[in-house]
């Protein structure tokens, strides 16, 4: 009988042993460097490739580890329901052994192969799983013949019957296991003219992404021979007829200079991400309302509140156990109302739901502010910005970059609190119990938030470039709708569908990454809660059978411990949620960084126009400071004279009216722009631009009433002047026979495009102008 116990003890621990320092052995294993390819006249068209069966091994393995978590579990629930701890079954360490080794080759083994180490085709991995399979098979046979020859038991299922049931299965999983380890899936490439492979999407491709050097630039700008109105094209080859307010101008030498470095780390320190937080902070706190930081207070209070509420809620179940074993001559109603009003506030429909109600208008503050600081400085950003922006992109930044404004509640309301808990249940741990939990709580703590911080790190790499690609996909979607014209014409129907497809599928690649880094985020993090449930468990119990503890003490740790692991896997989610925030915020913290070039001096004056007299002087000018757009134009427009400026395409016809409208300020000594007399340089320009009207080439309308745009000449205009401006411009008439033409305020665009020529078109676009006109002299 003793030879048989020493025999299933030394089973026991050997068997997760092997697999354990084959685990250990694997973590000094690199990447092998690839051997040159030997030079042969027989040229391939197709190589084989080796593909491990990831999903059916890790599946496998974490298999295998649930089996010796619920082995160690139900070894503690019969020790307390005993209260008489087994010597020498071996059973809790074969449980700590089993699950450290299985959990951590599946976590490590997973990590090495993203890494690039060919893991699973190691021959120690393949002997270790074969060797640990017989020696349970083994362990099988020595459980069997003891419970033949020991007979009953108090429980109908005997904690040594059910030791039978995991050995097997473990059998039978590390039987498939060695299985498919030894047949990985073969699958034939093809080979590239160059004889390397092609980087098709496959399960072969690295799930690492390449090192990245910065923000990349997701598409080149046109060449300079082909911006409009900045320079001389060649006339051969199709010319591009785009609207010239909408066709990029050339980048400035040190604009193309700076953009090849990034202004943003792609791998931030702390020290940036918490001067990124700083720069928005003033928009996230509500600094400028003491209503709304009186509501932060009162959040902050129920968060405190709530902690209470945690910590006593395992001592009232505890209380209400030790009732129901009679050891507590108390009664049990109060206790039970106590237990179910805890849990009340403890819910989502108690101090949550309040401290919700009283968080919103702090959150819409929040959202109001960092919207209006977007929309504010990208209507404040130069010409030059605007002419080589796309529209999709930077619509799609501003959507990401919305995320940050929910990280203040974050950090507040999930992060903040976890952390407390985790003090509290440390301090509770070492008072009620021992120095030695609190201390084993703290490691799996500790662990747990330092595996999420560095894979989640890692993971950022990916989901930064996932984002890249998003955004490229966003940009190809308003690049055909703002286009439509144009791809109907030259027929690019099947030429945009094809490059969209082709974006969607490396946008998938890269999804596919992100998932699947975020499945291994999840196995370790649960890997990890598993051990500290088992050690945890185990000491307590450890003490109940020493009468150290009562049984409704193991309780009480139980819903403590399950109560500390909710917060703390939000605390994994929620860190998530912020890193990713901060790899969103990126780009508009960029936008925002964009500086504004032409800006009003201190002593800017408003401008004065009596005359309207205009004259440019010795005028230079050089959109990338290579190329001459204007090299010493002179001319004078005198008091109610008519100009007209004739030239080719790239002659700078635009370039004038952008430098007059001062989309561009001139450089020092690029001559001087005036009108009577004061150099537009010296006034502001909100009272230059409201003196002068214009009609673009192409008109283009806002999407919302033809009254809003024939009052945006003159904002705040009144409906009777709207209606004498279109009368002015013989408008008036055609637009009261639409259905509600007598409101003339409210008759859509959409609806009058689709009625009208283009020529009315244009002329709803003259009629702003003359409502300026309306007002006062136009220049």
């Amino acid at each position: 009988m003793a030879s048989s116990m020493l025999a299933l003890f030394v089973l026991r621990v050997l068997s997760p042993a092997l697999v354990c320092f084959c685990t250990l052995s694997i973590i000094p294993s690199a990447p092998a460097r690839s051997a040159p390819p030997a030079h042969s006249a027989i040229t391939r068209v197709v190589v084989p490739t080796v593909i491990p069966r990831r999903a059916l091994i890790l599946c496998l393995l974490s298999l295998s580890a649930l089996t010796f978590l619920l082995d160690g579990l139900i070894f503690v629930v019969y020790a307390v329901i005993d209260k008489t701890w087994p010597q020498g079954t071996g059973v809790e360490y074969n449980a700590v052994l089993g699950l450290v080794a299985f959990a951590g080759l599946a976590a490590l083994g997973a990590w090495k192969d993203i890494r690039g180490v060919d893991v699973w085709n190691m021959r120690r991995i393949k002997l270790a799983v074969a060797t640990s399979s017989c020696i349970d098979l083994a362990l099988v046979v020595l459980v069997a013949k003891s419970i033949r020859s020991n007979g009953g038991s108090r429980f109908p299922i005997t904690h040594t019957s059910i030791g039978i049931v995991f050995p097997a299965f473990r059998v039978l999983a590390g039987s498939i296991l060695v299985a498919a380890l030894s047949s990985p899936r073969i699958v034939y490439k093809a080979v590239a003219q160059d004889g390397n492979e092609e980087s098709a999407a496959s399960d072969t491709s690295s799930l690492l992404p390449p090192p990245s050097t910065g923000l990349s630039p997701l598409s080149a700008l046109p060449s300079d021979s082909t911006k409009y109105g900045t320079f001389r094209t060649p006339r051969s080859g199709l010319a591009q007829s785009n609207p010239a307010t909408r066709v990029p101008s050339p980048l400035r030498s040190e604009d193309a200079k700076s953009s090849k470095k990034p202004e943003i780390s792609l791998d931030p320190s702390w020290s940036e991400i918490w001067n990124r937080i700083s720069r928005l902070a003033p928009y996230l706190w509500p600094s400028k309302s003491r209503s709304l930081q009186l509501l932060v207070l009162l959040c902050v209070i129920l968060i405190l509140i709530g902690r209470a509420v945690n910590a006593s809620m395992p001592f009232a179940l505890g209380e209400l156990v030790r009732i129901f074993e009679g050891e507590s001559d108390r009664s049990i109603w109060p206790v039970l109302f106590l237990y179910v009003a805890l849990r009340f506030l403890q819910g989502s429909g108690g101090l949550a739901a309040l401290r919700d109600c009283l968080w919103t208008p702090v959150m819409q503050y929040s959202d109001r502010e960092m919207s209006q600081l977007a929309f504010d400085h990208l209507l404040q950003l130069s010409f030059s910005f605007h002419t080589h922006r796309k529209t999709g992109e930077i619509l799609r930044v501003l959507d990401r970059g919305a995320a940050i404004n929910h990280t203040f509640e974050h950090i507040l309301f999930t992060i903040a609190p976890t952390f407390i808990d985790i003090a509290i249940a440390l301090v509770v741990f070492c008072i009620k119990f021992e120095w030695t939990l609190a201390l084993v709580v703290f490691i799996v703590m500790f662990a747990y938030v330092a595996a999420s911080i560095i894979i989640t790190r890692w993971r950022t790499k990916i989901r930064r470039q996932m984002n890249e690609r998003d955004i490229v996909t966003r940009g190809i979607h308003a690049d055909c709708l703002l286009n439509y014209e144009t791809v109907k014409y030259f027929g690019g129907e099947e030429h945009e569908g094809e490059r969209y497809r082709q974006a969607v599928s490396q946008y998938q690649e890269l999804e596919y990454k992100v998932i699947f880094s975020l499945n291994f985020l999840n196995l370790v993090q649960n890997f990890i809660i598993s051990f500290g449930l088992l050690a945890g468990s185990m000491i307590v119990a450890l003490r109940v059978t020493k009468g150290q503890s009562a049984p409704s003490d193991f309780v009480i740790f139980i819903t403590y411990l399950a109560q500390l692991y909710g917060p703390l896997n939000q605390l994994g989610y929620m860190y998530r949620t912020i890193n990713q925030s901060l790899v969103d915020t990126e780009k508009l913290l960029k936008l925002l960084n964009e500086p504004t070039e032409v800006n009003d001096r201190d002593n800017a004056t408003t401008l004065m126009v009596d005359d309207g007299e205009i004259e440019f002087e010795n005028v230079s000018f050089s959109y990338d400071k290579r190329t001459t757009a204007l090299n010493g134009v002179s001319f004078k427009v005198p008091k109610g004279s008519s100009v007209a400026l004739v030239g080719e395409s790239g002659a700078g016809k635009s370039t004038i009216l952008r430098l007059l409208y001062r989309f561009y300020d001139l450089p020092e000594g690029g001559g001087r722009i005036s009108i009577d007399g004061q150099d537009i340089r010296d006034v502001t320009q909100k009272s230059l631009r409201a003196a002068i009207g214009v009609v673009p080439q192409d008109s283009v309308l806002f999407n919302s009433s033809i009254g809003y745009n024939i009052g945006y000449g003159k904002f705040g205009a009144s409906p009777e002047e709207i209606e004498e401006a279109a009368k002015s411009a013989q408008m008036h008439e055609r637009i009261i026979t639409f259905p509600d033409g007598k409101l003339t305020h409210w008759t859509h665009v959409c609806l009058f495009q689709r009625s009208l020529f283009q020529g009315y078109e244009t002329k709803v676009g003259q009629v702003p102008i003359i409502s300026i006109v309306v007002d006062h002299c136009t220049i």
